[in-house]
């Protein structure tokens, strides 16, 4: 475990975020769920002590700057342009964690497309998509997701089909826009085998 960055083992392994996060004691918790949730899945699909760690670091840094002002975010994404507000702080936490010396280009690929997906997501990625969606915090479809929660991660592939129907739906009923990371995404995830 030696090979981790600091920053990835007191968020893995202690729980300690960054000095730099600014998160709600509300947010905290749900970043606690999304990283429990990404260990205990980390952990049944018999993943070693280190990356166990590294999956329950990206879901509690996730959201590491998710309530940091736009006019702070927006400089630290390049092409910054092409993201939502609301989305920019997944880019920026990754952009902050790589100027801090993590050089884990899964887990800060993960962390910069929690929200939208990318076809170049692994299974930390895919797994931090599914988890930020269905942590046990959320309310809203409750039995719904505590459903999807209870196939994984045996059931892997359908059910990341399944939350990524979920969240396009919501986008879709909305009437926002689709983004072209979005679809590429949903094109992978849904072309052939």
């Amino acid at each position: 475990m030696d090979n981790l960055h600091p920053i990835i083992h007191a968020a893995g392994a202690e729980e300690r975020l960054p000095d730099w996060a600014v998160m709600s004691p509300a947010r905290i918790r749900h970043a606690g769920r999304v990283g429990t949730l990404m260990g205990d899945w980390a952990e049944a699909l018999g993943h070693g002590a280190a990356t166990r760690i590294r999956w329950r670091a990206a879901g509690l840094l996730h959201d590491a700057l998710k309530e940091e002002g736009v006019d702070v975010l927006r400089p630290l994404v390049n092409g910054a342009e092409e993201w939502p507000d609301a989305l920019l702080h997944g880019p920026a936490c990754a952009s902050r964690l790589r100027a801090d010396g993590v050089d884990d280009e899964p887990l800060l690929r993960a962390i910069a497309f929690h929200t939208t997906g990318h076809r170049d997501l692994g299974a930390l990625g895919q797994a931090l998509y599914m988890a930020d969606f269905l942590e046990p915090g959320r309310p809203a479809s409750a039995e719904e997701r505590a459903g999807l929660r209870r196939r994984m991660p045996d059931d892997w592939h359908a059910v990341l089909v399944d939350v990524a129907t979920a969240k396009i739906g919501v986008l879709i009923d909305a009437l926002i826009p689709v983004s072209a990371v979005t679809a590429g995404f949903w094109e992978a995830i849904t072309a052939p085998r």
